[in-house]
């Protein structure tokens, strides 16, 4: 872990080789304006949006209503929207920009710092190792689609080496946010074609009774839909909404990388990303429950028939909406663990210690603690 300490008479808790404060992170150009706002709001909702949205349809269905589902989603967002926001503040009012730096700055206090840094660290690899999970399994499943089983690359860990060499670590060694705005974009664009989809088979009525792709088994039709029922279910609701807007480990770097940042523009680049966000979610958890009821799987594309395309093609957009999460989330474990905090970090440090991270993340013992590992973080 990376040691900070009490900000310097300038403000800034980094700085650089030569002694002078360093006010945004290090970027390859060395002429850096900044992120435009857009950019950084779409950064900030494909690090929100990534694989647990999926899952929100299953939460409903485990017996909270939809409408107290819906609300409980509105307050999560308003709740992280603001905590979120409230850590560039902080970084405003403390000129830091780290979280145990700023937990000094308000606390003095070592120990509430290495709380943070503790709980930001454990999540951000553990929720790399959720991401590298989901990349290899569901990479796993296309190759068995088209009937390729055997050979090393058709695995779950080999086609994730594939996508880890070729894609995710030249876009993880980049330094510059801005940069990762269009894979931001694209990751954004993916999700969104795959909530279309969803629509477009609910109110096509494919999966109700009638509809060709119709199974009893399957479909809300047999199980009726809850509108205003709670019972002990939601507490597994309101986790998976919590986590489903955690993204704070990255807020002090959305901060200093805002083009002529300050509160008031990094709370309209925060609302418009939680914002996208939000609108995902909402559709899916409605849809997604309003067309297989209590038969929702934790990943509702599994819903879906395999010989529907158009879903067969949803889950070729959401891996690709996976692999280009995965940068997002990575660049919060290099920049809590020290390796992107100043200008001074050399380049072969950077790839040295992305290469190891990158490989950490992807060990399976590691994977399989992530869903306990992320919930915990989350509530700190």
């Amino acid at each position: 872990m990376r040691s900070w300490s009490e900000p310097d008479d300038d403000g800034s808790d980094l700085a650089s080789s030569d002694g002078s404060a360093s006010d945004v992170d290090t970027s390859d150009d060395e002429d850096f304006s900044g992120v435009p706002l857009v950019a950084i709001s779409f950064n900030i909702t494909k690090g929100i949006v990534g694989i647990g949205i999926l899952s929100l349809p299953a939460g409903v269905a485990e017996g909270t209503g939809l409408i107290p589902a819906m609300i409980i989603l509105v307050l999560m967002y308003l709740a992280m929207l603001y905590t979120f926001w409230s850590l560039g503040r902080c970084c405003e009012a403390t000129h830091c920009k780290t979280h145990g730096g700023i937990a000094f700055a308000l606390r003095k206090s070592h120990v509430f710092g290495s709380i943070m840094e503790i709980t930001n660290i454990t999540g951000t690899i553990f929720g790399c190792a959720g991401y590298a999970i989901v990349i290899g399994k569901s990479s796993q499943g296309l190759w068995q689609s088209i009937g390729v089983e055997d050979g090393w690359y058709a695995s779950a860990r080999g086609s994730f080496v594939i996508i880890l060499c070729f894609i995710l670590l030249p876009l993880c060694l980049l330094r510059d946010l801005s940069k990762l705005a269009f894979t931001s974009f694209i990751g954004v664009a993916c999700e969104l074609f795959v909530v279309f989809f969803m629509v477009c088979r609910y109110f096509g009525g494919d999966y109700h009774p009638g509809g060709q792709f119709y199974d009893p088994k399957n479909s809300a039709s047999s199980t009726g839909i809850e509108l205003f029922t709670i019972d002990s279910s939601v507490f597994f609701l309101v986790g998976s909404c919590v986590n489903a807007f955690v993204a704070h480990w990255n807020s002090p770097k959305f901060y200093h990388q805002l083009r002529n940042r300050g509160t008031r523009r990094f709370l309209i680049a925060v609302s418009l990303g939680f914002s996208m966000a939000l609108v995902l979610y909402l559709v899916c958890m409605a849809v997604g429950y309003l067309t297989f009821g209590a038969h929702c799987h934790g990943d509702i594309l599994h819903n879906y028939s395999a010989h529907d395309d158009l879903a067969s093609i949803s889950r070729v957009a959401m891996l690709f909406a996976t692999i280009f999460g995965f940068p997002i989330n990575f660049t919060g474990v290099l920049f809590v663990c020290g390796v992107r905090e100043c200008d001074c970090t050399p380049a072969p440090c950077l790839r040295t210690a992305s290469l190891t991270l990158l490989g950490f993340s992807s060990r399976r013992r590691v994977a399989q603690l992530d869903g306990s590992c992320q919930a915990g973080c989350g509530f700190v």
